[in-house]
């Protein structure tokens, strides 16, 4: 089982800050990496897989950045994961013939899947006593 890298981890940050443009305006990469203390390249390479995998769009030229592909509301925390990582919390081979070791591992990768269908525009509400500013 694989746990959350930084590209998981560092893209769902993107994402949220892009969740809070006002009126859902292009960010600069230079915004985006100042507001989630991201390195400038790294950001680049993370934005990039979420285009390829269109749940951001960019825009080039002067007022060019990068915005949300669709309302915050229609993008869930595990499709930002799955662009980035690929499958997460896998459990990769069988090892006995525990049938409850079985059950347990096929739950765990339930409730985590189950954490993770959260919608990015749910994630303020969700933790909304620990609320900061961005």
């Amino acid at each position: 089982m694989a746990g959350i890298s930084s590209k998981g981890i560092y893209g769902l940050a993107a994402m949220h800050v892009l969740s809070h443009a006002v009126n859902g305006r292009t960010m600069q990469v230079k915004e985006i990496a100042a507001m989630t203390k991201i390195s400038h390249a790294y950001l680049e390479q993370l934005l990039s897989s979420l285009r390829k995998s269109s749940l951001v769009e960019s825009t080039r030229g002067v007022g060019g950045g990068f915005k949300l592909s669709r309302p915050a509301h229609e993008i869930t925390v595990l499709e930002i994961m799955l662009s980035l990582e690929g499958e997460i919390c896998k459990v990769g081979s069988k090892v006995g013939d525990s049938v409850i070791l079985e059950y347990f591992w096929a739950d765990m990768q339930e409730k985590v899947q189950a954490l993770f269908s959260l919608k990015l525009s749910e994630l303020d509400q969700s933790y909304q006593p620990y609320h900061f500013d961005i």
